[in-house]
């Protein structure tokens, strides 16, 4: 089992996501949890990337793959190749359940990969997980077997 918090030490998240309904069934999964973080929302990937150079940076980031002007996984590369952001926990929230995504997320640092639910009861349990794992002492690169299972059959 991955370490978790009882009173989570995440106080605020992104989402890059530019589905309206999936941002907005998010923030209520968030908002609908005991110690609810603050939340921003950002439509692209190339709004996330500029957010990132100026603003504070969050204790979560999640992030879907499917994304106009830069998806996912040009995000992922490009905030591990920052020196300021590089150990921002990174968790990829997407609709693919392609293995090959699963992996590029592995190789390029995501610490997990959760395809997204198709009930708000499976969401808000999912983002609640999210919330409440221990990232201060989450590996920065768990197993690949490990990240697959979870990435295939869940953990939360």
């Amino acid at each position: 089992m991955l370490p978790t918090l009882p009173i989570p030490s995440v106080k605020n998240i992104i989402i890059a996501d530019d589905d309206w309904d999936d941002q907005i069934l998010f923030k209520e999964a968030v908002d609908n949890h005991q110690y609810a973080p603050f939340i921003q929302v950002f439509s692209s990937g190339n709004k996330l990337i500029k957010a990132l150079e100026s603003g504070p940076l969050p204790d979560l980031i999640v992030l879907d793959l499917n994304m106009p002007n830069k998806n996912g996984i040009e995000c992922l590369q490009e905030i591990r190749s920052n020196p300021r952001q590089k150990n921002i926990p990174i968790v990829i929230f997407t609709t693919s359940k392609d293995i090959r995504d699963i992996e590029l997320c592995y190789i390029h640092g995501a610490q997990l990969f959760f395809s997204k639910p198709h009930t708000f009861e499976l969401l808000k349990n999912m983002v609640h997980y999210m919330i409440s794992i221990d990232w201060l002492n989450f590996p920065k690169k768990t197993d690949k077997d490990l990240f697959i299972e979870i990435a295939t059959k869940g953990l939360y």
